[in-house]
Order: C-alpha cells, then structure tokens, then sequence
C-alpha cells in the first residue's frame, strides 16, 4: 500500500494538458469543522444537508470541476477550467440541471461554486454544492453562507 502525503497535489489537468493548482488534505477532521455544519444546518433549516462528514479533502470548486478529489482556490483556476474545458456561460432563462453555478464577488473573484440538480416550477436553480471544509448540501441558488455579487451559469461543450 501506497504512504500519502497528509497534504499534495493531485496531477490534474484540463482538457488542454495544463495543470490544474490544488490541494488534497488528508488530516483528520477538526472538531470545529463538525460545529460549524451544526450550525449551518440550524442557520438553513430548508435546505437538504447530506449527510457525510466534513472533508479539507476537496471544496466546492473540487466537487464542481474534479469529481470531489481535491481543493480548487484560486478564480485563476477556475477561469483557466472555463476556457480550457470550453464551458461557455449560459443564459438564466436556459439552466437545466448538470450545469455549473459560479458565484462571483464584488472583486470577480469566484466565491463559490456548485453543480444544478433541478430547476424548480418558479425557475428557480436549486444547487448542490460543498460549503467550505463542512458537508455538502442541496440548496436553494441564493441560500447559502457566501456573499453574492453575481452567479453566473456554465454548460461544457461536448
């Protein structure tokens, strides 16, 4: 058997050969990372909260863009996956599920991020997504702990 790291990087690449930056962390839990998802699960009572364990693992950016293997940061990351793996921003009116929800700071940098499962009957997206190193969470597009500025949509080409 294989001896890791408690922290590396994965060899990740986008569709054009250029390394992805990240981080996989491989530590134990933190025991303030369970309080935390107990109190994001009483501050959004109506949201789905999975329920897995926290995970320093992978992010929301991780879970969107590398399977949930590892922790994606930076917006130039981010940006480097939008126009190497060609997802080209959709308009609000066109969201389906399986498409991508970037959400933007006043900064334009890209504060979070999570995949659409159902657009519901008012047209509203409704996202899984990881919030920071707690759990993962189905919720209402504008339900969560980050600030948003703006969220913009994405749908890879084939």
């Amino acid at each position: 058997m294989k001896v890791l790291a408690l922290k590396s990087q994965l060899a990740l690449q986008t569709r054009c050969e250029n390394q992805i930056e990240n981080e996989i962390n491989r530590e134990a839990v933190r025991y303030g990372d369970v309080l935390q998802v107990a109190g994001l699960e009483r501050q959004y009572p109506l949201e789905i909260h999975r329920p897995i364990a926290p995970s320093r693992k992978y992010n929301c950016h991780g879970l969107s863009f590398a399977s949930r293997r590892t922790w994606i940061d930076r917006t130039s990351e981010i940006r480097k996956i939008i126009s190497d793996d060609e997802y080209q921003e959709i308009h609000f009116d066109d969201i389906l599920p399986g498409d991508i929800a970037i959400y933007w700071s006043k900064q334009g940098d890209a504060e979070h991020s999570g995949i659409v499962v159902e657009v519901n009957s008012f047209k509203v997206p409704i996202v899984l997504s990881k919030w920071g190193p707690c759990h993962e969470v189905v919720h209402h597009v504008a339900r969560c702990p980050y600030d948003i500025h703006k969220v913009s949509y994405y749908r890879i080409k084939t």
